[in-house]
């Protein structure tokens, strides 16, 4: 979930029920890497940072970091990107993978998944290669066709369809889709889903980790609710539609026998909004294209290293599009040269960090109202969980001394 710019209703009186972590901060911009450190605790490829928007490619095992051989190098991929890629290879382990190892369970439940098949190919377990091999293309060219939301038809054939397969990290690691069987029955649809697992404490996973729909995450939409300003299903997006979706599913956790006995609910984003942050525009030389760069100032906290894959500063391309999707940039056409044929957007990096989102966590154990200004990130998101399920080694950058882990600050009940 995006970090919105304010506070929504229900986000406030949630903080006056658990406890606010106001130096949380992302690991990374845009998504991707946000999600991949939250479960494996590798930084950014060069991919990776830019939601693998190019060929879903698979990263080339170049050995690990020399300053970290936890955390691993990677080659040049298919697109021909040093350090780049999308997909880690099977050595490379997940939270998920040591809560096996250690007898629990755990499950990702995404929202919209499969909503189209044509689209996302499967209801569990979707990603690109496996939905072009479906289609009977060449998953060697795979391309993510998630990247935006999907309107649904005006005759109901179609559903509307807002799956990222960027928000979904399980999917990244060869450790957990090499075996579809088992990535089918651990990442599963969420509105499909999860009400019925949180029934019992038994078919409840001992992790949930839930990732909304790009509308009810308030990626798209305004949430007025004004014409064309919304989402591609019809609702509002922006804050009106994250205070729906938290209004929705945090009593019906709240209420979970699971959660009544020892839960541990974390209200978390990825990084600070990219979209607000500074941008510069240019033109090529003939005013043929048009380039808007994104200026992220990437600040972060806890020691955080920038490992072995990018570099700091930096400038990478996250897209080019033809002139025809300027509107949904929200670029007004008739205010540019009649010559611009398409818009080349680009990431310009001075920061390895995802700047500040803050963070909220709600359990039993937790004294309402409580604010804790410890600074923590994905990282230590990471180490914290591992250290609650009592698993004795911390996976990447997890690994840093230097990272505090949810304590008395936060645990006072």
């Amino acid at each position: 979930m995006r970090r919105p710019a304010t506070r929504t209703h229900i986000f406030k009186s949630l903080v006056r029920q658990g406890a606010l972590l106001t130096n949380y901060y992302g690991t990374g911009h845009v998504s991707l890497d946000n999600y991949i450190s939250m479960v494996s605790g590798q930084p950014s490829t060069v991919d990776t940072e830019t939601d693998c928007f190019s060929l879903w490619s698979e990263i080339v095992d170049a050995g690990n970091d020399s300053a970290n051989p936890k955390v691993l190098k990677a080659g040049t991929d298919a697109n021909g990107h040093a350090g780049g890629g999308c997909v880690y290879p099977a050595r490379v382990k997940t939270l998920a993978n040591q809560l096996d190892n250690a007898k629990f369970t755990w499950k990702g439940y995404m929202g919209d998944m499969g909503n189209d098949l044509n689209r996302d190919g499967t209801k569990t377990c979707s990603f690109p290669t496996r939905t072009a091999k479906l289609a009977g293309t060449d998953p060697t060219k795979a391309v993510d066709g998630t990247q935006s939301a999907q309107a649904g038809s005006a005759s109901g054939d179609v559903k509307a369809d807002a799956y990222a397969t960027r928000h979904n990290p399980f999917v990244y690691f060869h450790s957990i889709i090499d075996d579809t069987d088992y990535c089918d029955q651990h990442v599963v649809s969420l509105d499909d889903n999860l009400q019925n697992d949180l029934k019992f404490i038994d078919t409840t996973p001992n992790l949930v980790f839930i990732t909304p729909n790009l509308c009810d995450d308030g990626h798209d939409g305004d949430g007025t609710g004004a014409a064309g300003k919304g989402c591609k299903s019809g609702a509002p997006g922006g804050l009106t539609s994250i205070d729906a979706f938290l209004k929705k599913w945090i009593p019906i956790i709240q209420a979970s026998a699971a959660y009544k006995q020892d839960g541990l609910i974390i209200v978390n984003f990825d990084e600070s909004n990219a979209a607000s942050s500074p941008m510069t525009t240019m033109f090529n030389a003939d005013y043929s294209q048009m380039n808007l760069t994104i200026n992220l100032p990437g600040a972060s906290c806890c020691t955080q290293q920038t490992g072995p894959n990018v570099k700091r500063p930096d400038d990478q391309i996250l897209s080019t599009l033809p002139i025809m999707y300027a509107s949904s940039l929200g670029i007004n056409t008739a205010l540019l040269p009649s010559s611009v044929k398409q818009i080349r957007i680009g990431m310009h990096y001075d920061g390895v960090g995802g700047d500040r989102t803050g963070a909220l966590l709600l359990s039993p154990f937790i004294k309402g109202g409580t604010t804790s200004d410890t600074g923590y990130n994905h990282y230590a998101l990471l180490k914290s969980l591992e250290d609650r399920f009592g698993i004795p080694e911390y996976l990447g950058y997890a690994n840093d001394s230097n990272l505090a882990t949810f304590g008395s600050d936060v645990f006072n009940q």
